[in-house]
């Protein structure tokens, strides 16, 4: 273990303080992330203001809906300020099309809207169901790992207060983040449950 060789992890700052500090400094090359929250709560928006600072810096993103169309996306995009050449859209749930993309766009960022929503064909299951999840979240966390490329799940969360689908994923992936608050307030907390890369004592407003 003494032997190992490490560089200088550069981290990328989104130049909002609570962010960063939940992430332990900033993003981490490579590193898979789930941002967990209930619908509605602003896992998406969060998600775009992210997108937007990047491309803002000159970097591309990839930023993959599965939920919404494109003109819808635009709509949101537009609406709150933010949109941007440097964000590339694409409306697919196909994990082998998705994977495709990534390796010829080769982003500095992928976000994937949502985990729930995405596939791969070979399994015999609907897009949502256990072994849906897992198979895609694998898939990501290698693409991520062999091209070291960020990347961001987004996942919704049931009534009792869970990761739709299995408590696997956050064994999974390096960092689980939760975003909560109440939609009739104007704040919302973000917080970390599991992070690799930093400490879980830290929230953000």
């Amino acid at each position: 273990l003494t032997e190992v060789e490490v560089g200088d992890v550069t981290r990328y700052r989104f130049a909002v303080a609570e962010l960063d500090r939940v992430l332990g400094g900033g993003l981490v090359p490579g590193s898979l992330i789930l941002l967990g929250g209930d619908p509605g709560i602003g896992k998406s928006t969060l998600a775009m203001q992210a997108a937007a600072k990047m491309a803002r810096d000159g970097h591309k993103v990839l930023y993959v809906s599965g939920e919404e169309s494109l003109p819808q996306a635009h709509m949101r995009a537009k609406r709150l300020g933010m949109l941007h050449e440097g964000i590339l859209m694409l409306a697919e749930v196909d994990v082998d099309h998705i994977h495709q993309q990534v390796q010829r766009i080769k982003p500095a960022l992928l976000i994937v809207d949502s985990i729930q929503s995405v596939y791969c064909p070979e399994i015999p299951a609907a897009p949502g169901a256990i072994s849906q999840i897992r198979e895609a979240t694998s898939r990501f966390l290698h693409l991520a790992k062999r091209e070291s490329i960020p990347t961001w799940l987004i996942g919704h969360v049931t009534k009792d207060g869970a990761i739709a689908g299995p408590r696997v994923l956050e064994h999974m992936v390096d960092t689980v983040l939760y975003f909560e608050g109440d939609r009739g307030h104007p704040y919302r907390i973000l917080r970390a449950v599991k992070n690799r890369f930093g400490s879980t004592n830290e929230i953000g407003v």
